[in-house]
């Protein structure tokens, strides 16, 4: 087992585990008298821990730690931060990929504290002292929102029987065994962390597996593909791990969760996180459509002018400016797009467009990029409804995340050259560290899941304004 030093390195692991079936959990070698990791082979408390550094072994997770492009974050990491800088201590973050190697390097001093959604009657504890809970979480299932009905999994998971359960689970006890749940569920133990887990799901590889009602308040909103149930069972506490011979750091952190103004600030943190659902909305309604009226805007007029280069009808161009702006042009974003079509600066002077243009000119260089967005996908895909949400998804993201979305997809044995249940899941994965990582995301980073939602808006509206379905 191992720890891997290089974020970037652990998006091949996860391909590799995306197009697998998981396999039984690994038990660890053990010796005559139990695991290697069955007590602490060193001597090292708070005091020591003072001298040298506060080091955290830590799941990767977005709820323990996780490598954001300008920072790390993660409930559990942000947490261990406050306790650090309460007892003045420098701190670390050791990223472990098996729990066996996590008990491993805890016991040995190569990390002082487990992070990984511990709870108290789990995997860690026969070998760790457990401090007292921070919060408490509850199961739920997560399984694949299907987007029509041509997925080619959904047959798959029509009669889908089996509950796949991570080994890093709180929901599961000491012997491996499901604590909660639905008994009329078959559940089986895979090595893949949680993260790998979703992954799978957000692709359709997986189905039914069995996650913590926290995580599907985080996640919902980074993973629109994913349906997350409404939690089951009973909740059960998480912690932090120490050596059992770490008395003093286990008495410090017990002592530091109890403190009313820490106990705030926690469940302010935990609030945070659990604020992550799709809070959206539906695209607001039109104000500026008069009754017994046929406009659309008060710009209908040089839509209609600058849409000639298009392959579609001039409300294209009203939709994306509603969706854009809600018809402000005088809107700016918080990314520095501006105007009644929210350009970006590099990109209006791309198209010629300058101070000077008018509304005119802005329009009608929003047009002329859409014509070339549509030019770079009209050889490779010659459906206009399918090459129209590449179109929209470029002009929301920039071509090159769609380009990464599509390396990703062919990578994950998806259709790169179908936005539907295929694209759409690729772009989705480009805001996880794990994939935007990868050599092929040569963009890096992308709020995938606003251009899920982007793309699905337009397309929703333009078919609203054109009075059909264009899918």
């Amino acid at each position: 087992m191992r720890s891997a030093e290089l974020l970037g390195t652990g998006g091949f692991a996860v391909l590799m585990a995306l197009m697998a079936v998981p396999r039984d959990p690994a038990q660890g070698q053990r010796g005559s008298r139990g695991p290697v990791w069955d007590k602490p082979t060193v001597s090292r408390d708070l005091s020591q821990i003072q001298k040298d550094t506060l080091r955290i072994l830590v799941l990767r997770d977005p709820l323990t730690w996780e490598v954001r492009p300008s920072a790390m974050t993660g409930l559990e990491w942000e947490l261990m931060e406050r306790f650090a800088k309460r007892q003045k201590l420098a701190i670390k973050a050791i990223p472990v990929d098996d729990p066996d190697s996590m008990l491993a390097m805890l016991q040995n001093g190569q990390g002082d504290i487990l992070a990984a959604q511990l709870s108290p009657s789990g995997w860690a504890a026969p070998y760790v002292a457990c401090t007292q809970a921070y919060r408490r979480v509850a199961s739920a299932k997560a399984v694949t929102r299907m987007v029509g009905i041509d997925h080619p999994s959904t047959a798959a998971f029509a009669n889908s029987d089996t509950l796949l359960v991570s080994r890093w689970s709180p929901f599961l006890d000491t012997l491996g065994r499901l604590t909660v749940g639905d008994t009329a569920w078959v559940a089986r133990i895979t090595p893949e962390t949680p993260q790998q887990l979703l992954d799978s799901v957000a692709v359709g590889r997986q189905n039914d597996i069995l996650v913590s009602d926290a995580c599907g308040s985080l996640e919902a909103k980074r993973l629109p593909l994913i349906e997350f149930k409404a939690r089951v069972g009973r909740s059960v506490p998480l912690v932090f791990g120490v050596r059992t011979n770490s008395e003093h750091l286990l008495h410090a952190l017990d002592t530091w969760l109890a403190l009313a103004r820490e106990r705030d600030a926690r469940n302010a943190m935990i609030a945070a996180y659990d604020n992550g659902l799709d809070t959206r909305g539906p695209i607001r309604s039109f104000t500026s459509r008069e009754a017994g009226s046929d406009a659309i805007s008060p710009y209908d007029s040089l839509f209609q002018a600058h849409a000639d280069s298009l392959s579609w009808d001039w409300k294209l161009l009203a939709a994306v400016a509603f969706k854009e702006s809600s018809f402000d042009t005088a809107a700016v974003s918080y990314m520095g797009a501006g105007g009644l079509m929210q350009m970006m600066p590099a990109t209006a002077a791309l198209m010629g467009v300058t101070a000077e243009s008018g509304l005119d000119g802005h329009i009608q260089g929003a047009s002329r990029y859409l014509g070339k967005l549509d030019a770079i996908w009209r050889a490779e895909i010659p459906s206009p409804a399918q090459r129209l949400k590449f179109v929209l998804a470029a002009y929301n993201a920039g071509p090159g995340h769609v380009k990464d979305a599509q390396r990703l997809a062919k990578q994950l044995g998806l259709d790169p050259c179908r936005w539907d249940n295929n694209v759409d899941r690729a772009i989705v994965l480009l805001n996880r560290p794990d994939f935007y990582t990868l050599p092929l995301a040569r963009s890096g980073y992308c709020r995938g899941q606003d251009t899920y939602w982007y793309v699905r808006d337009v397309v929703t509206l333009f078919a609203w304004m054109r009075g059909k379905d264009i899918r």
